[in-house]
Formats: C-alpha cells, structure tokens, sequence
C-alpha cells in the first residue's frame, strides 16, 4: 500500500506489495462466493428478524421514535450515548416502518454493506481468496449468539462508517493525491464516536497513520502530505462539530454535556481493575469455544504481518497493526466487556484470519515442500464453518426467537414487554403519558406512548455514585408533576442492578405516590422460567403475585 505522491513506481519489486488476483475468473469466484454468503447470512437473520428488542435496542427504538415526533435527544430522554445511532434508528424506521421487522431489516442492511466493505478491503489490502476469509469470518462472528448478533446494537453501525472509512483511507493512500478520500476517509471514521464513544479510537488510528506515513515517512511534496493530513482531520472534526450544532441548536446542550460526558465519565469508574478479567473471561469464553479456529489463526496472522516479506517493510503492516491496536481499544473502556462490545474488534480479526489463509496458500503456491500449506488453509476454513454451525445449528435454524430469548436472557422481560406495549397502547390514547420504574425503555417504543420521565433506565439510579439520590429525587419529581395515565413498577433484579450500597429512596417514594394519587393495578405480569402469567384488568386487582419477578401496571384516576 505505497503512497502515491506522483506517478506509480512500475518497477516496484513484486516481494514489497501485496498480490492481488486480477484475473476475471478468480474475480467472478470471489463475488459468486460473496453472493452465496451474503443470501445465507439474509436468509438466517430473516428467520430471526421478529427477535424481541432487548433493552438497549428499546433505549435506540425509542429514541428514534421521538426524532421522528420532532422530539430530539436528551429533551425528553436521557442517556449516556452520543445520538448517532438514534438518528440511523430512525433512518430505519422510516424507511422499513416503526417495529421490530423495520429495525432488525436496517440490522440487515447494515450488516451486508459492512460485509461488502471488509471484502473490498481485503482485496485491496491482501488477496482474493483472503477478502471471502475475511468476509466470512466476520459475517458468522457479527451473526454469532454470544454477542447478541441479532441485536441492533450500536456497535454494528460503529463498524459500518469506519469499514467506509478504513476504504477510503485505503484508496486515498494507494490512489495518491485524492483530497476527496481524504476528507470522506475523515468523515466517515468520525462518524463512528457519532454512534457510540468508544468509536472515537478508529478516527485517532486514522490520523496516526496518516500522520507517520504521510508527514513522518514521506521525504517528497512534504507540503502536499501536510495539506492531505490537515484535510483528513477537517473531515474526522465535521461530524462532532455538526453534533454539537444540533444538540445546542435543540436547546438540550446541558443535558447533553452531563449525561454524555459528566456521567459517562462516572460509569466508566464503575468497574473495579480487579473485575476485568472476570468480565473479560466471562464474554470472551464464549466466542472463543466457537471461533476458536478463526480467533487461533488470527494471532498467526499478527505475527505474520511482521514476517512475510511482502508486508514487513511497507505500510501495509503498519495499517493492519494499527487497526488492530485501536479496534481492541475499543472493547476495553470501562472494563465491562460486555457482549455486543467485540463486534467494533472482529473486522480486525478477520483481515487478520484473511491474512493468515493467504499466507498459507502463498508458501504453497511457491515452495513445494510447503504444499502441504493448502491444505492446512482450507481445513482451517472449513473446520470454522462446521464449528460455527455446529454449535449454532439451534439458533440459527430450529429454535424460534421467543425460546432463544427466554433461554439467553431468563426473567428479563422482552418477549412480555410486547403485551405490555400493546396493552397501554389499546387503552390509551396518542399525548398520554406513562411512567416505567426500571431500566425497560422497550416498553415505551411498543407502547407508542411517551415517558412522562427523562429517566428512560433506572441503573444510574442505583450505582455507587454521587449523583444517584439527586437522580432519583429528580425522576421523582417528574413524575409528580406531570402524573402518567399509566405508572409501570417492574420487580426484576436485571431491571434495577441493585447493589447493597444503593440508596431507596424511590423505593419507599413508590406505594405512597401510588395511594395519594390515587392508582389501581389495571395489570400484572408474573414471570415464571416455564411460563409467563398475564392478568389484565379486574383479574389483575383480584391476582396474588407469587414470583418475585413480576411487572404491575398501574392506571390513574385521570
């Protein structure tokens, strides 16, 4: 990957870049291969696109709901994240319509482009055979059940504006004196902290590499390389300074300054170092009983971007290492290493297992006595495909999406938050208002009503810091002020995350608001692991809760 700052050396030694299979018959291959993979990976994530929205997804559903209402972020509904990924729900939404189908059909969307991306990328940075590697090892792992591939988490649209990011940056290097990549390449890698934080590590590996390869390394047109660099950073720099725009223009900028990076900063200090490798353990385990193979070889592949000839002593080394420094950086943060968070690193690891099964067919391709290489690649190809399959096979073609979140996520209560939307959405009318007490803002979304609270989760309710009485004391006080038709409590450990240092104030605030208000229990929802129990109505006033996870829907006198 040579910058071009004039014309191309046509004498460059063929062991200093990569090769890349021009032929029309490994190009129609490759694309036909690409194809398979693209309708399998459509045909898996139809059979799951009814999947219910688990709370994250509800938080961005929602969201979008009220940009869509004209309402913006953080107005009416507060949360830690930046808002792009509110904004892509949205885009969504109004294009495959405000349900689950509509969200999970922009997922698909997403994913395929981002798929399409890495192979383009894999042929540019390696080979043919190494883009489908690539695109294959990252379409199963970002389908994968352990990081909840059938959600429409945050992370994948992270991934989608930086793949179109790492191309362009790509294409601007190779292609020479293109200020349009330049600036795109920027733009779009700055658009990946847009969709959630930990996205700002990919426009910093941007620049750094621009950086050392066009400023530092480049001795010709030193002024030119400045100019390209400056002009990536103007791109990286638009999407933050239009976000900021928005928020202040909206009126919602101090809302936005506390829970985004007052906040943020706070829950990023929730995690204790000792409990990191706990966390990292108990996520990581999981994928790496699955994609052992795939995560196996691409260690290989680390190793072997110093050691193969056509790599070492050109940028193509730099750039993958330092695309997969940052991509694991962004995992990191916070020390949670929750589920979803290692989607942002697979597309490094797959460039990584392309570049290992590449390696592997050049040795036998140019030494005889390695042609037993061959075969190592493509045993390893195939053993990941029927690992991956194998102990998927349930989940991605027998089990249907109600059982599948039953047994991943237990007494949460995303398949019974549908009947619950439904219900209060039946019984009210479009401008009511409802209360939920608990971290379940799907609710909102499927209900079609608004919260009467900017409290859309009640976990930063119950953490130990500092603000966490005034947060409770100000959620509160909404719901005093603007009574709801309908007031939700959900008993549920995973809704609250109580520690033993919470304060309960809103506890001992519930029953009393609940009796001088004057609301009746209009439902109840009682969770059981082998059955769920609905009461609506009269039968809900007579009904005795006998689990301790159980939601009651109160209605008002109003």
């Amino acid at each position: 990957m040579k910058i071009k700052q004039g014309q191309r050396d046509n004498n460059r030694n063929k062991t200093e870049s990569l090769p890349v299979l021009k032929s029309a018959n490994s190009l129609n291959k490759s694309w036909i291969v690409l194809s398979i993979l693209i309708i399998a990976v459509t045909i898996i994530r139809i059979r799951l696109i009814g999947f219910p929205l688990e709370r994250d997804e509800g938080e961005y559903a929602y969201m979008g709901q009220l940009i869509l209402r004209g309402t913006p972020p953080y107005q009416i509904a507060y949360n830690m994240k930046f808002p792009g990924t509110y904004y892509m729900y949205a885009f969504f939404m109004s294009l495959f319509g405000q349900s689950i189908t509509g969200i999970h059909l922009g997922l698909l969307v997403v994913n395929i482009i981002s798929i399409i991306l890495l192979f383009m990328i894999g042929r540019k940075l390696v080979s043919e055979i190494a883009a489908v590697s690539i695109s294959f090892a990252y379409a199963s792992m970002s389908l994968s059940l352990p990081v909840f591939g059938f959600a429409a988490h945050a992370t994948h649209f992270v991934v989608l504006f930086m793949l179109g990011g790492v191309f362009l940056l790509i294409k601007a290097i190779t292609e020479g004196k293109n200020y349009f990549y330049v600036f795109g390449a920027g733009l779009l890698l700055g658009l990946s902290p847009i969709m959630k934080q930990q996205g700002l590590f990919f426009p910093i590996f941007g620049g750094l590499f621009l950086f050392v390869v066009l400023v530092i390394k480049s001795k010709d047109e030193f002024k030119v390389s400045v100019r390209q660099f400056l002009i990536y950073l103007a791109g990286a720099i638009t999407p933050m300074a239009l976000m900021l725009i928005l928020i202040i223009t909206s009126g919602v900028f101090d809302k936005f300054w506390f829970w985004t990076i007052q906040y943020s900063m706070k829950y990023s200090e929730e995690v204790p170092i000792r409990l990191a490798f706990h966390n990292l353990g108990t996520t990581f385990i999981p994928i790496l009983k699955i994609f052992s193979p795939i995560l196996i070889t691409s260690v290989f592949g680390l190793f072997a971007i110093f050691i193969e000839p056509r790599l070492k002593k050109n940028q193509e080394n730099l750039f993958i290492f330092f695309f997969f420094i940052f991509s694991l950086l962004t995992i990191i943060p916070g020390f949670y290493f929750r589920e979803h968070y290692y989607i942002t690193l697979f597309p490094a690891v797959a460039i990584l297992f392309g570049i290992s099964i590449d390696y592997f067919l050049e040795r036998s391709r140019i030494y005889l006595n390695m042609a037993y290489m061959k075969y190592i690649s493509y045993g390893i190809l195939i053993i990941s495909c029927i690992l991956f399959l194998y102990f998927q096979s349930n989940y991605l073609f027998i089990d249907n999406t109600y059982s599948i979140s039953k047994t991943i996520f237990g007494s949460n209560p995303f398949s019974e938050s549908i009947e619950v939307g439904k219900y209060i959405e039946s019984k009210s009318i479009e401008g009511d208002k409802i209360a939920i007490l608990g971290s379940e803002p799907q609710i909102l979304f499927y209900s079609n009503r608004p919260s009467v609270t900017g409290y859309i989760y009640t976990y930063s309710l119950m953490e130990n810091q500092s603000n966490g009485l005034a947060m409770q004391h100000e959620m509160t006080n909404e719901i005093e002020r603007d009574l709801p038709k309908y007031f939700i409590y959900v008993s549920l450990a995973g809704s609250w995350l109580m520690k033993p240092e919470s304060n309960r104030y809103i506890f001992n605030w519930i029953q009393p608001f609940l009796q001088r208000r004057q609301y009746r229990i209009a439902g109840i929802v009682e969770l059981f692991p082998d059955q769920t129990i609905y009461k609506w109505d009269g039968e809900a006033e007579r009904y005795k809760v006998e689990s301790p996870n159980y939601i009651v829907i109160y209605k008002g006198p109003h």
